[in-house]
């Protein structure tokens, strides 16, 4: 398969210039963020110094001394070779192992990508139809529809985060005593459509769960069996795997929060962040997706799925400084007539970035084992890399995300309104209010709270193209919920008289966003009813 899409320029036949500052901002956006040895015999890693990579590695020996980073591994690849894989710092920290191009991190997200790949090829043999709803290709739990139609919940919509269902992620520690429920069990309490599908972009972990559900449920065999069998093993990629493969141990890294050794995790979105691989692993991966004839893989897929799952849908990311589209388990975005393909992870103690410029046939993976909270180091580490080897794309100012100021709340919204939220455990009643300004009140169960208003990651009240978003002090008190402090995040649709969407319960500790269903109807107009 060619790299090339279509009125782009190959490099050296007047392709145009891309200027710094998109460069620098599209891989911004592709964030909703030692020593070698045994690399593989099919493809041994480069890693001389004083080469045309030398300011890459200065500039992650300084990330990793700036934010305390237990290791970085980045590989890169140009036409159809990889030249340069590295890894710098420590896969053990305490025990001074030092981290390798094979050694095994948490993909985290990236997992979606080789989700979407695997499904893919069910789909190029008739098993799973794209466009067929995504419940004809599971068991006995099936997504349900508060609104909409759930038959409009398609394999593509759930591919793209765009059938309706809510945010949600479900992380166990190893260390915690409860472990997830069943998948089917999963679905049943969280498989629910809250919005109508096709309507706009809401990052579901849980839809990609729900598509390893599907493969599954169409192949008879696990989804780690599948994917083993049908993407890792035919693709060449020996160091990855659902879950740590206790055959390569030795290879796994620990993960870190500040100093502190992030547990093993779990999942009941499988399918959306549970695989494991290395940086060589991964770009290799890479490779394949820019249609390279790589040493030890197979064309799983045809070039013509490959450019489909690239190719950018009416979807787009709620980013505000450049837009943002999503392809199947990708993300994508043209910059002038550049097209950028990437996939990013991110969750306790990982952060994973594959990025391809297509046009460049070029490819740049990244892994830390440590979480670097708001900073744009993996993004720099991604552009100085395509710097090195793309020597005419300049490498750019710094970027910093703007942040608009969150207009008031509209009049529309005063009043109470009254209803309940629904959970696998029954309903509870619940009522909203609104006064003057931003004074608001949650009641949930006989229970007033108050809304978060110290800076947060899920930042302040804000209503926007119809959409009521705030966080909450306040618990739900389910089994799931119970199992971590919490606050309470509502996103609500306004329809007139009626509020809809979810009350999620969002854990402090990061291990969970769980969103229940809830209803409002307009009481008062008198704020003063509270």
């Amino acid at each position: 398969m060619s790299s090339r899409q279509p009125g782009v320029e190959r490099r050296g036949r007047g392709r145009k210039r891309v200027t710094s500052e998109r460069l620098s901002l599209a891989l911004l956006l592709g964030v909703v963020l030692a020593a070698v040895q045994g690399c593989g015999q099919d493809m041994p890693a480069v890693t001389l110094r004083g080469d045309r990579f030398d300011p890459v590695r200065s500039l992650i020996e300084e990330t990793i001394r700036e934010h305390g980073l237990a290791s970085v591994a980045v590989a890169a690849a140009q036409d159809g070779e990889v030249v340069w894989e590295e890894a710098f710092g420590w896969a053990d920290r305490e025990n001074r192992v030092p981290a390798t191009p094979n050694s095994i991190y948490a993909l985290a997200s990236i997992s979606k990508s080789l989700t979407a790949t695997g499904l893919m090829v069910l789909v190029e043999r008739g098993l799973i139809d794209l466009d067929r709803p995504v419940n004809d290709y599971l068991g006995d739990a099936k997504l349900i529809s508060h609104v909409g139609d759930p038959a409009e919940a398609t394999v593509r919509r759930v591919l793209l985060h765009t059938a309706g269902l809510p945010s949600h992620h479900n992380i166990f520690f190893e260390d915690e005593l409860v472990r997830p429920p069943e998948q089917d069990e999963s679905i049943r309490r969280y498989g629910m459509i809250v919005d109508q599908p096709g309507r706009e972009f809401v990052y579901s972990n849980f839809g990609y769960g729900v598509l390893d559900r599907a493969i599954s449920n169409v192949t008879g065999m696990s989804y780690a069996e599948f994917m083993e069998a049908e993407v890792f093993e035919p693709l060449g990629l020996t160091h990855t795997s659902v879950f740590p493969d206790p055959a390569l141990r030795e290879h796994s890294v620990s993960h870190y929060d500040g100093r502190s050794t992030v547990p093993g995790l779990d999942f009941d979105h499988v399918g959306a962040s549970a695989i494991h691989s290395s940086v060589h692993d991964l770009i290799r991966y890479g490779m394949f997706h820019l249609g390279n004839e790589v040493p030890g893989q197979e064309r799983i897929l045809s070039g013509e799925t490959i450019d489909l799952m690239h190719e950018p849908s009416d979807a787009t990311m709620p980013e505000e400084i450049l837009e943002v589209r999503l392809g199947l388990g990708w993300a994508i975005i043209d910059l002038e007539e550049v097209r950028m393909v990437n996939v990013t992870g991110g969750m306790p103690g990982t952060v994973t970035r594959l990025a391809l410029i297509p046009a460049e046939n070029a490819a740049v993976a990244i892994m830390i084992n440590s979480g670097v909270g708001d900073s744009y180091a993996p993004w720099e580490i991604e552009l100085a890399t395509f710097a090195a080897m793309i020597p005419d794309l300049p490498s750019g100012p710094e970027i910093v995300a703007k942040r608009e100021p969150t207009p008031p709340l509209p009049d529309e919204l005063r009043g109470t309104w009254r209803g309940s939220i629904r959970t696998h455990l029954g309903e509870l009643p619940a009522s909203l209010s609104f006064g003057d300004g931003r004074d608001m009140e949650l009641e949930i169960d006989g229970r007033k709270t108050a809304p978060v208003r110290v800076r947060s990651p899920l930042g302040g009240a804000r209503f926007k193209d119809g959409v009521f978003e705030a966080p909450f002090f306040g618990t739900i008190e389910t089994d799931d919920a119970l199992r971590s402090g919490h606050v309470l995040f509502l996103r609500l649709r306004e329809h007139g008289d009626k509020l809809s969407g979810v009350a999620a319960a969002v854990a402090m500790n990061q291990s969970f966003w769980l969103p229940y269903w809830t209803e409002l109807r307009k009481v008062s107009n008198d704020s003063d009813s509270r």
